[in-house]
């Protein structure tokens, strides 16, 4: 039999329910039950869970043995001492309507916290220091998240947020190193500094309305892929990196900033509440000349299957571009497995003569079959093959 762990919870009663003010003693796995002395427990308050630092996890995880020990008071206004073993899940009811600040701060180990569908708010600070935890689900009824509140979040790789969140405080996903993609809802009005702040491997934003997107995106100098809903079109734009050093100028006594790379003039081309899409298509030529073949092939494709205010001549040009380099093309996208693309290129009318059957001795290498039943229907129907025909007249 697992020895257990015996948890003491620290809460106070009032008309509305029950608020966990505290816990003493820790395990790894914690189920708050749904009512204590007969009244649902509707909210878990500031500092509740919250540690200084997290013991190592124990070799075999122990259930926590609830006792319940009312107070009128509250327990702690800071975090906790370590007493037992590094917390891993907690299980919440669905009866909790708030949680409080700071409520599970400094619970590193903590890996899954399903939060109830009552829940409006993520209060600040709420997951700062949850260094291990991968994934949240916030419930659609959440309408703000405040300031910090997934601050440290080392290991959070994505956060769907909820259409109904109107409010997101500053910093608030400030370090949350892993971060590779999250979106930003249409209703949401207020946005503070720093959202991204060290969100080093941020590459997918989808703006639900054009605005804010200039701010946002300021502080990463790293490759991005931006999702824009206008009111009558979606498009996708890839914006390239940069890199940038200050040089002094001492005889002025000033130091200037140089950048490398192209991402900062693409950049120029990303406002607040509207796109020069204009000059974005303008700098292909630049982008063709420096950047990387894979980043060039992105920026046209998405460029050509997102045509928002897309003049024709750019158009061509993007074509021209894929056209002429119509195997590696092909190729990336059978290695990403991507037909909906080379689909698009069937469309666009870029498979030739001369390039199909290459491209179907390609995928047949590759053992791509879904893509190469394509390809060769493709041809069937279209008869395209590197054979002249001869008509009769």
């Amino acid at each position: 039999m697992k020895p257990t762990k015996k948890v003491v919870l620290f809460y106070k009663a009032s008309e509305d329910g029950i608020t966990i003010l505290g816990v003493k003693g820790r395990a790894s796995r914690l189920h708050i039950p749904e009512t204590i002395d007969g009244k649902p427990v509707t909210a878990i308050g500031n500092f509740a869970f919250a540690i200084e630092t997290e013991q190592p996890l124990a070799e075999e995880e122990s259930l926590g043995e609830l006792s319940f020990c009312q107070t009128s008071e509250e327990r702690t206004a800071t975090p906790l001492e370590d007493e037992g073993d590094a917390i891993v899940g907690i299980i919440l009811p669905d009866t909790i309507r708030r949680i409080g600040a700071y409520a599970f701060y400094g619970c590193s180990a903590l890996r899954t916290v399903p939060l109830p569908d009552t829940l409006e708010k993520i209060a600040p600070y709420t997951f700062s220091g949850c260094f291990t935890l991968e994934s949240l689900t916030l419930p659609e009824t959440i309408q703000e998240i405040d300031g910090y509140a997934f601050y440290d979040c080392r290991c959070l790789k994505a956060l769907p947020i909820p259409e109904k969140v109107s409010s997101i405080g500053r910093y608030a996903f400030y370090n949350c190193r892993a971060l590779t993609k999250i979106n930003i809802p249409k209703n949401t009005i207020h946005l503070e500094t720093g959202l991204f702040l060290n969100c080093d491997c941020l590459y997918e934003i989808h703006f639900g309305a054009c605005k804010h997107i200039s701010d946002l995106i300021a502080v990463l100098n790293h490759e991005l892929l931006l999702t824009i809903d206008f009111p009558d079109a979606r498009v996708k734009l890839l914006i390239p990196d940069f890199q940038y050093e200050y040089i002094e100028d001492t005889p002025a006594r000033q130091f200037h900033q140089i950048n490398y790379g192209t991402g900062h003039l693409f950049r120029q081309c990303i406002r607040n509440s509207d796109i020069d899409f204009r000059r974005y298509d303008e700098l292909f030529y630049l982008t063709k000349r420096e950047d990387a073949a894979v980043l060039v092939l992105l920026l046209a494709v998405y460029r050509l299957s997102y045509p928002y205010r897309l003049q024709e001549n750019r158009r061509e040009t993007y074509l021209s571009y894929v056209r002429e380099h119509l195997l590696f093309a092909a190729e990336y996208y059978m290695e990403h497995n991507d037909l909906e693309v080379l689909r698009q290129f069937s469309i666009w009318e870029l498979f030739t003569p001369e390039s199909l059957p290459q491209i179907i001795e390609l995928a047949q290498k590759k053992g791509k079959t879904e893509i190469l039943s394509f390809l060769m229907d493709y041809q069937h129907k279209n008869a395209v093959s590197g054979k002249k025909k001869s008509f009769d007249l």
